[in-house]
């Protein structure tokens, strides 16, 4: 009785991506299949061969049910877009298919995702050979990189003597970025020249300015050839860019844990996030060329660059930040002045009360980097003492100084509604270009 009972232990991979198992929930039932057959065997009677009968019976029934709902359960599900802002309305497609020739009266979907707030787990039932199709949403309220799934589907037969369950591994990454929708009166510092003038030096990226042709080199982008000096020498040329003269700006976020006030949205962490994707968009709006450094718990600096894949870059970075850091600010302004190229310019976030960093922010001025500063006001985020003394001291040390306070940024909505989201196209030559982004 043993073996029989393991028999009834069945896992099998049907698909790469499931793993299927059949279980006996109780070995009850079979206890007392083997007491009626030893009543039938030393008690000869008609009522125990009927109850042996009758339970054996029922017991073949609900194997076959929940077998065959073992291979004919599929589940599939699907996330509309990957990339979406706090304030967005997640959503998924979920499909639960049933190709076997007996209904499942209930299906439950367990999920193991770690989007906040988002609970897809539901009770469906399916008919024979039927299907079934519905939405889960959710607004994403909090920004950082989770996963979708790995998730099951669980079921039985309608005695529920079997369990069925059907396990998917597969996983999702889903991120969740800062929006990018406050207008702020903080333009972009234009580093030490201004203007669409030309460079005497020579950029490694594509730029505005075209400022000569030179030879091809194996691994230059066919999307820089001149085709017209090409055809005219008989080999091939490129185009050589000269660095657009606005110069390159850097966001430095100041995340070190000690100087950050106030918990959740109304944090200084996050009012420096959304200060630092409102300048991400207005910089892909203007065609700047901008780089990130943030020291957090994990540092991260991303070198300038243009384009949507740079934003995308960026704001991946800034969903990931974590103001509980240990690096100062000073330290933070003396890695980015060997960083940082002269004529580029910084535009320094902080909420910190200290001015050990200000030599610092000179030392980044006299190697020609232009530096502005965005102080977060700490009173207005719950601080006891204020840090407004600041502004006066940066003002007077030449720099300009913005002061931020709570409620001057817009907060993501809570309603969930859609602002737009990232839209793509793959071409025949494998190049991938932005057809929609978020407003």
């Amino acid at each position: 009785m043993a073996r029989f009972g393991r028999s009834f232990l069945r896992t099998s991979a049907v698909t790469p991506y499931s793993k299927r198992t059949l279980r006996l929930r109780s070995r009850l039932p079979l206890l007392w299949v083997a007491i009626a057959l030893f009543a039938a065997l030393f008690l000869p009677d008609r009522i125990w061969t009927t109850f042996l009968v009758g339970l054996g019976g029922l017991l073949l029934i609900a194997y076959l049910w929940a077998n065959q709902l073992l291979h004919g359960l599929h589940g599939q599900r699907s996330l509309r877009f990957g990339w979406v802002a706090v304030g967005d309305r997640l959503g998924e497609s979920f499909v639960l298919s049933n190709d076997a020739y007996v209904p499942a009266f209930w299906v439950q979907i367990v999920d193991f995702s770690t989007v906040p707030d988002y609970r897809p787990a539901v009770v469906r039932s399916v008919g024979a050979t039927g299907i079934e199709r519905w939405r889960q949403d959710a607004v994403c309220r909090r920004r950082g990189q989770y996963h979708l799934g790995p998730w099951e589907l669980r079921s039985a037969d309608p005695f529920g003597l079997f369990s069925v369950t059907i396990q998917y591994a597969q996983t999702e990454e889903l991120i969740i970025h800062p929006p990018i929708h406050s207008e702020l009166p903080i333009p972009l510092p234009a580093g030490q020249s201004s203007g669409r003038s030309r460079s005497r030096e020579r950029s490694w990226q594509a730029t505005v300015n075209a400022a000569a042709v030179r030879d091809y080199v194996p691994g230059d982008p066919q999307r820089w050839i001149h085709w017209r000096t090409s055809a005219r020498h008989g080999k091939l040329y490129v185009r050589q860019f000269d660095l657009d003269a606005a110069g390159d700006v850097w966001l430095v976020l100041d995340l070190e844990a000690a100087s950050q006030v106030g918990d959740g949205v109304e944090s200084t962490e996050e009012h420096a996030v959304l200060l630092a994707a409102a300048l991400i968009g207005r910089a892909r709006h203007e065609n700047r060329s901008l780089g990130l450094a943030t020291y957090g718990q994990q540092p991260a600096v991303i070198p300038p660059g243009q384009g949507a894949g740079q934003e995308w870059r960026l704001l991946r970075a800034l969903a990931l930040v974590s103001a509980s850091g240990e690096t100062g600010l000073h330290v933070a302004l003396e890695d980015l002045s060997r960083v940082a190229r002269r004529g580029s310019a910084a535009v320094i976030i902080t909420s910190t009360s200290r001015v050990n960093w200000l030599p610092a922010l000179v030392q980044l001025a006299q190697g020609g980097v232009q530096a502005n500063v965005i102080l977060l006001e700490r009173t207005s985020f719950g601080a006891s003492q204020s840090n407004l003394g600041l502004q006066d001291a940066v003002r007077q040390l030449g720099f300009n100084c913005h002061v931020i306070r709570k409620g001057d940024v817009d907060l993501p909505p809570e309603t969930g509604e859609q602002r737009g989201y990232w839209k793509f196209r793959t071409l025949a030559t494998g190049k991938v270009v932005v057809l929609e982004q978020p407003q």
